[in-house]
């Protein structure tokens, strides 16, 4: 007795093409195309009931990125610390 066929659901996924290539070059050298990529992923975040990663990482290397290009002002003296805090032009 053969099992029933499940349905399938089509996505449709728009993402960066660059990205995508690099992605189908590791999915081709495991012997898997993206489909099968694509639900071994959905599968790993049904059995841990959330993502198959730390997002937490990725936030902070954004940030870490974005607070990089802010302007530092080096505060070396007391004086200058206290002069920093009561300027009232900072944000």
């Amino acid at each position: 007795m053969h099992a029933p066929k499940q349905e399938k659901k089509e996505i449709q996924v728009a993402m960066d093409r660059q990205l995508a290539d690099q992605a189908d070059a590791v999915f081709k050298k495991l012997g898997i195309d993206s489909t099968h990529a694509v639900t071994l992923f959905f599968e790993k975040v049904v059995a841990e009931g959330a993502l198959p990663f730390d997002l937490q990482q990725e936030i902070d290397l954004e940030l870490r990125e974005a607070t990089r290009r802010l302007p530092v002002e080096r505060l070396a003296t007391r004086r200058q610390v206290e002069a920093w805090f009561t300027d009232r032009t900072h944000d």
